[in-house]
């Protein structure tokens, strides 16, 4: 017990500056000495009210580590407020003392300065000596990194300088990763000291970490596949919105599509790929696109979601909130990359996309209570991005711990976000859908109330049996033909429905052109025409009028090139000879068709007076009519 607190008040002696062979020696020597050296290990500290030495302050030991060693808490810095102090300056006593642990390394707010950070080195087994090391400084928004040492602790450094960061050709950097990472060796056991020089509109504590270069390849394998999958996603998603602008031409879609195209723009933008493949020898186009991608992806999103969401109809005043956010990340995007304050340009950014967001979320509520159904999936999908980017968003802001792994968390967000999307824009097309076929079914009743065919403009069922009604009450002589195409199934077998579309327009056409101005012609459906020839026509008359209608119907109708012919049979019945009704006439005359269907040689046309009504069907009218 005695020896463990004389042991005690020598560690208190040693760590407040005696020199530990002195405490040592006065162990050894006579009891006076002792008495003294327990005296003056109890009593130092509280005379020199200090504590005891950092742990930090010890440098860090190396070793393999399969997911990395952390080196952000022995991480030291300090900010050079010239923004010009070499490393020769920065390794002199009076800067060096300016050098410091951080409270919270993780937590801080981003801000546009240059940063100085100093982290000791040792190797935890000296076999390991001299292999390969990787110090990984987890950012792509760097513009300037320049990194130093190790040097010895005669000062002497083992390793050239490397200067990378965003304003540098990809080629700079010495481990192609996209995080900005160093190799370096130790070769040999003792103390080194690495040095690095971050300049940066985003500058903060980096989580700095010590890999194996295999281990760091391999850690990556998920992440890369990661991107991959969110890149060809993005990709499909663009198609998408390509093929419904080509087919609807709406400027919703277009939104949509750039809001994609933007998306990955940002996402590679900020993952480093756009200054590693597109301009790995164009770094300023990389900056450019890192500050506008982000800007326009949030430009494009707004202007899709007040059109999805029917702002201007729903809710007009969100609708020119989202307008001015909109003008606001415009003028953004060329004073980011040209004006004087970048930093402050960023925060204006980040302030929109997230307000915006919000206020999107607020639209989409009351489109939702407004029982627009698509503004659901709209509101799920804008409310996860909204989770995604404000972790990243606080963080920059020093609210909450900076971890590489939000990045992901958001650039899920985005992803799963415009996949919602899709997925209610299908909802729309199917409400655009459904409104169409109502709307259509509505302008079909409409059109048959007002007694035309809606595709061939003739005369309809109702305005058939309208005008024969008319007609019948004013005891008004007419006669009325019953005309069938022969050999119209086979056109629509053969061409199409088309094909026979454009043989029933061509027939209504040409019917037309053999009647005079007060008779009607009429589409009763399908192949099935009737005519309705005023006053009291002679038989010869009617029978002249019936073979040119028959001859007009085999001249053959033009379908994109094609020749396409059918034929016509005809059935005539007049008042009041051979019927008192509309459905009396309709009968015979019909009866009469069949029968000029059936024969085989003379006229296509036939008289109803000329057969016996004995075995005429008793339901045509009803089939005619309905």
């Amino acid at each position: 017990m005695m020896y463990r607190f004389l042991t005690r008040a020598v560690g208190n002696a040693a760590a407040y500056g005696a020199p530990a062979p002195l405490t040592c020696r006065a162990l050894a020597g006579p009891s006076w000495r002792r008495v003294l050296v327990v005296v003056f290990g109890l009593l130092l500290p509280m005379i020199a009210g200090a504590q005891p030495a950092d742990p930090r302050s010890e440098p860090l030991r190396i070793s393999r580590q399969p997911e990395g060693l952390a080196a952000v808490r022995h991480l030291q810095f300090f900010e050079d407020t010239t923004r010009g102090l070499t490393i020769e300056q920065v390794r002199a006593p009076e800067n060096q003392s300016r050098f410091a642990f951080p409270d919270n390394p993780l937590v801080g707010k981003e801000s546009d300065r240059v940063l100085w950070f100093k982290l000791q080195l040792q190797l935890a087994n000296p076999a390991d000596a001299p292999q390969e090391w990787l110090m990984l400084v987890p950012t792509v928004s760097t513009h300037d990194l320049q990194l130093y040492g190790p040097f010895d602790a005669n000062g002497r450094a083992v390793a050239p300088p490397v200067v990378t960061g965003m304003r540098h050709p990809w080629a700079t950097r010495p481990a192609a990763s996209e995080q900005m990472a160093w190799i370096f060796r130790l070769p040999e056991s003792g103390t080194y000291t690495v040095y690095f020089r971050a300049e940066s509109t985003f500058a903060r504590i980096y989580d700095v970490s010590i890999w194996k270069p295999a281990d760091y390849l391999e850690s990556t394998q998920d992440k890369r596949m990661f991107d991959g999958l969110s890149y060809g996603l993005l990709l499909g998603l663009t198609v998408y919105g390509l093929v419904l602008l080509l087919v609807f031409g709406e400027a919703l879609y277009a939104y949509y599509m750039l809001s994609c195209v933007c998306g990955l723009l940002a996402l590679a933008s900020i993952n480093g790929h756009a200054l590693r493949y597109p301009f790995a020898h164009w770094p300023e186009a990389a900056g450019v696109a890192y500050t506008a991608g982000p800007a326009l992806w949030a430009i494009c999103k707004l202007q899709f979601g007040r059109r999805l969401l029917r702002l201007r109809h729903f809710a007009p005043r969100l609708d020119r909130l989202v307008q001015v956010f909109t003008l606001t990340l415009a003028f953004a995007i060329p004073y980011a990359n040209w004006g004087a304050h970048p930093l402050w340009t960023f925060r204006l950014v980040q302030i929109s996309v997230v307000a915006s967001t919000v206020v999107l979320v607020i639209g989409a509520l009351v489109a939702v209570r407004r029982r627009y159904w698509p503004a659901v999936l709209y509101f799920f999908g804008v409310a996860m991005l909204l989770a995604g980017v404000g972790a990243i968003v606080v963080a920059s802001w020093g609210w909450i711990a900076w971890a590489p792994n939000q990045m992901n968390v958001s650039q899920a967000a985005l992803v799963a976000e415009l996949i919602v999307f899709a997925v209610a824009m299908a909802s729309r097309l199917r409400l655009v859908l459904r409104s169409e076929q109502a709307l259509t079914a509505r302008t079909q009743q409409l059109v048959e109330a007002l007694g035309t065919d809606a595709l061939t403009g003739a005369t309809s069922r109702a305005g058939l049996q309208s005008r024969g009604e008319e007609w019948l009450r004013k005891e008004q002589p007419f006669a009325l033909m019953l005309l069938d195409l022969d050999g119209f199934k086979g056109v629509n077998d053969a061409h199409g429905h088309a094909a026979g579309d454009a043989v029933l327009i061509t027939m209504a056409q040409r019917l037309r052109q053999q009647v005079r101005a007060d008779d009607v012609v009429a589409r009763l459906g399908g192949d099935e025409f009737a005519v309705l020839v005023t006053g009291s026509p002679t038989r010869e008359t009617l029978a002249a009028m019936a073979t040119r209608m028959i001859d007009v119907s085999t001249l053959p109708v033009d379908y994109e090139g094609r020749s396409v012919t059918v034929g016509m049979s005809l059935g005539i019945a007049r008042y009041p000879s051979d019927g008192s009704t509309l459905a009396s006439l309709l009968r015979a005359a019909d009866y009469a068709m069949y029968h000029s269907k059936q024969q085989r040689s003379g006229p296509a046309y036939t008289f109803a007076d000329d057969l016996d009504d004995a075995g005429m069907p008793q339901s045509e009218p009803a089939r005619l009519l309905r």
